[in-house]
């Protein structure tokens, strides 16, 4: 049992020079926050909200599912990568630590 750790935890250092996250600049030309949801569920559910306009009467119901809510130009690290949403990790500003799911038109250089 004890051999089998060992070589697993070999393999995992070997493979370790494979793809390094990358830190990113959040923000859209268009917008000057960036919404960061909770999970993917989240902002599933907050779309959803949003497009049948409940945003406009109770913006409580969409503000409980954000993690946070951060400048155009915030630093963060993709730590998943999805095709049309990413998670994140914040690594600048007053929201540093932040973790959360954001739309991949948010994603910068």
């Amino acid at each position: 049992m004890m051999r089998k750790l060992m070589l697993a935890a070999g393999m995992v250092v070997a493979m370790g020079g494979g793809a390094l996250a990358q830190e990113k600049t959040l923000g859209r030309a268009d917008m000057d926050t960036v919404f960061v949801w909770k999970d993917s569920d989240a902002q599933s559910e907050g779309y959803n909200l949003i497009n049948s306009g409940v945003h406009k009467s109770n913006p409580v119901l969409i503000m409980r599912l954000f993690s946070c809510m951060v400048p155009k130009g915030t630093r963060a690290v993709v730590t998943d990568a999805g095709f049309f949403s990413s998670t994140i990790l914040i690594t600048s500003g007053e929201s540093t630590g932040c973790r959360g799911v954001i739309a991949n038109e948010d994603l910068g250089q």
